[in-house]
């Protein structure tokens, strides 16, 4: 009888502590969802330093197109070098290009970029805080940030340069 009552009080105990923990991180507001990673939402605010050391703020860039490119070496190295030609064909009409590599350390993102003459903005993201902030959970990942700092595209996966040139027009005009 002792056995039977401990065991029901034992599990009534842990519904309520369950229950309890519940409540509190509900009520704290602990929202799971990234913020302003959808068309329409203001762009989070991305600081840091590229791989030569100045210092980018994403809000100092309004006022201008702004490609975020989240890449990583494995997948996605390729494409980006493809942005080259077109990011230095509309760089005087108002495109910044804000590469961020996740998972590589800054000398191997420096070295991509001195191999393959890439003259956009590159950063790393080694501890994937800003990939987190942005809710990426796959690479390639592109947001399109207009020139008042709004996401207009959220393009995921693959994309070839032209249509990603098609997107883009449309803010730059």
């Amino acid at each position: 009888m002792l056995l039977s009552r401990y065991s029901n009080n034992s599990r009534r105990k842990s519904v309520v502590a369950l229950a309890l923990l519940a409540s509190i991180f509900f009520s704290a507001g602990c929202d799971m969802k990234p913020h302003g990673t959808k068309a329409g939402e203001k762009a989070p605010e991305i600081s840091g330093t590229d791989v030569h050391g100045a210092i980018v703020h994403l809000s100092q860039l309004q006022g201008r197109v702004v490609v975020i490119y989240f890449w990583t070496n494995s997948c996605c190295a390729g494409n980006l070098k493809q942005l080259e030609p077109y990011y230095s064909r509309n760089r005087d009409k108002g495109l910044t290009i804000l590469a961020i590599n996740e998972g590589n350390s800054r000398a191997d993102v420096e070295a991509y970029a001195r191999n393959n003459g890439l003259s956009f903005t590159l950063q790393t993201d080694e501890d994937a805080m800003t990939s987190k902030e942005y809710g990426v959970f796959g690479f390639p990942t592109v947001f399109v940030v207009d020139r008042k700092g709004i996401i207009r595209e959220k393009v995921l996966g693959q994309t070839d340069t032209a249509r990603l040139e098609k997107i883009v027009a449309r803010y730059l005009d």
